[in-house]
């Protein structure tokens, strides 16, 4: 009879303890389930109410944070609920240290979110510097957005060392005996992190940028400098990637950060317009410096050039404060245009080469038929 007791005891006993273990359980799961629900219903109404308000950086913060936040209770439940199975079913602590491992988590979503809060407001300001809405050169935000990115790794680092009671002095061995190590095997990744580091330092170029290459034979649009490589699309469209290692050994032509383009044509007139060339040359300079687009404080030539093969040479070169390539073409097509009127208003012409053949007029009887 008193075992019969000590078993029924036992067994209520265990059903109370289950009871108590799926309590618990539905009680975590319960919890993750109201808190998601609520913080969506919460953050949906913040931006909604944030758009209509146009405070986009507000409602790119309340875009940001949902998903970290929804990850992280799921983690938080997660690891509770497989402490709580090891503890009812195997008696034993998975986790020596379970505030460590919620703290870690904590950290990484923390970091998970200001980085995509930090990539929210780039597309917002990438956005309002094509609208025009603010002056911005697009590569320095590139250059600013890779910086935060570094430097919110960085952060992150160092609040796990922080969590996690590291020792410094033991890491810093360890990585510098694993750093010598790693570094004979990846010195072509190891080159191109620093060159990359080095471009956004340095700025040779940034995004959006015409690039020459002439070593490579490479012209075209920086779309994106990368930690390892840089890509161009080439002005046939076709995508290059360059290694960043190779900037640093190479000559990189940046026309568009010209100050001036240049005008530079050679006109070959006929020699009979000789006596016409004085007062041609003089229009086209008049012309040149009542032009709105030349700059005037640059030099502006227009001379006789050289006496050529079958022309006279006249050299016209001016500087003007355009730049982009479009509106260039369009400028030198209205001077072209303007220059070739003053020639004809001169009554000069353009020079073709033409060839001279002379024939005697006088047959010379004292050669014979058969040989002349």
């Amino acid at each position: 009879m008193k075992k019969i007791l000590e078993c029924c005891e036992f067994a209520i006993s265990a059903i109370d303890g289950a009871q108590g273990f799926f309590n618990e359980l539905i009680a975590i799961i319960l919890f993750v389930i109201i808190f998601n629900v609520l913080a969506r219903w919460l953050l949906k109404k913040l931006g909604n109410k944030f758009l209509e308000k146009k405070k986009y950086w507000h409602e790119s913060f309340v875009r940001a944070i949902f998903l970290p936040l929804n990850y992280y209770a799921w983690f938080f439940a997660a690891i509770h609920t497989i402490d709580l199975i090891s503890q009812h079913f195997f008696s034993i602590n998975l986790f020596r240290d379970l505030h460590l491992i919620l703290k870690i988590g904590a950290i990484i979503a923390f970091i998970w979110f200001l980085l995509r809060w930090k990539k929210n407001i780039v597309n917002i300001m990438m956005r309002r510097i094509k609208n025009h809405e603010i002056t911005m050169v697009p590569g320095k935000l590139d250059v600013i957005n890779k910086i935060i990115t570094v430097a919110l790794i960085f952060i992150a680092f160092l609040m796990l060392l922080e969590v996690t009671h590291s020792n410094m002095n033991t890491l810093i061995a360890f990585g510098g005996v694993g750093g010598l190590a790693l570094a004979f095997a990846s010195q072509e990744i190891i080159a191109n992190f620093f060159s990359g580091a080095m471009i956004y330092l340095t700025q040779p170029f940034l995004v959006g940028d015409l690039i020459n290459v002439p070593e490579k034979n490479i012209e075209g649009h920086v779309e994106d400098i990368g930690w390892y490589m840089t890509l161009i699309r080439t002005i046939d469209k076709r995508p290059v990637y360059i290694p960043n290692s190779i900037f640093s050994k190479i000559v990189v032509i940046n026309p568009s950060r010209m100050t001036h383009r240049q005008f530079k044509e050679i006109y070959a007139l006929r020699y009979q317009d000789i006596p016409k060339v004085p007062a041609l040359i003089d229009d086209i300079k008049s012309m040149l410096k009542n032009h709105p687009s030349i700059d005037q404080k640059q030099r502006i030539a227009v001379y006789i050039n050289t006496f050529a093969t079958y022309s006279l040479d006249v050299l016209v070169s001016a500087f003007t404060k355009i730049t982009s390539a479009e509106a260039y073409y369009e400028l030198r097509q209205d001077l072209l245009v303007k220059i070739y009127a003053i020639i004809e208003k001169h009554g000069a012409k353009a020079a073709v080469p033409i060839t001279y053949f002379e024939m005697a007029n006088k047959q010379d009887d004292s050669i014979p038929l058969n040989e002349r």
